[in-house]
């Protein structure tokens, strides 16, 4: 008999212990805040792509020839760049050209002869979650052009940007010969709120 006392008796602690610390709990509210945060890492060449562009340097790409020795025209070329990025909230994507086209860069210079060519327009296909759309500098005229889309979802992955000069693509008429010197266009990609 003394054996089922001392059980009884130690459930009856238990159960007092349960008791007590139940009594001692307080929920807690933990909260953090994610601001909205869009980032963009520096681009790669893509695996395939590359035509008559040397490698990317830095931010920097540099077309390996531009102008065809037969024709004074322009040659083809076309590139493929892919930038791991992230936007974790709705935002918009803007592609903007500072030249709308690859522009002779020298300073204090006279237009075009006549019959020659100073500026060489491109597109850029931009991919980036439902965005595929195709922006053309056209060179029609030297100034800031800029194109941007709406995505109405965070996403999360790679920006591919296709850029690509046609063959003979020129300001003036297709197939004109381009007038020597240095042409350049700045190319800037932006991840930003709508």
């Amino acid at each position: 008999m003394h054996k089922l006392g001392i059980l009884v008796t130690a459930i009856l602690a238990a159960g007092a212990a349960q008791a007590q610390d139940s009594d001692n709990t307080r929920d807690m509210l933990v909260r953090g805040r994610v601001p909205q945060l869009c980032a963009i890492a520096t681009p790669t060449l893509a695996a395939s792509g590359l035509v008559n562009f040397r490698t990317l340097n830095g931010g920097s790409l540099e077309v390996d020839q531009l102008t065809d020795p037969t024709t004074l025209s322009t040659r083809g070329a076309s590139v493929e760049l892919s930038f791991p990025a992230a936007c974790n909230f709705a935002h918009q994507i803007v592609l903007e050209s500072q030249n709308n086209g690859l522009w002779r860069s020298e300073l204090g210079l006279t237009p075009a002869p006549t019959g020659f060519s100073d500026a060489v327009p491109y597109t850029a296909t931009l991919i980036w979650g439902p965005v595929n759309s195709t922006f053309e500098a056209d060179a029609s005229a030297r100034q800031i052009r800029d194109r941007s889309q709406s995505v109405d979802r965070p996403v999360a992955g790679e920006i591919l940007l296709r850029l690509r000069i046609q063959p003979g693509a020129t300001n003036l008429q297709t197939n004109a010969p381009l007038v020597a010197g240095v042409y350049r266009d700045t190319l800037r990609l932006t991840v930003e709120p709508q």
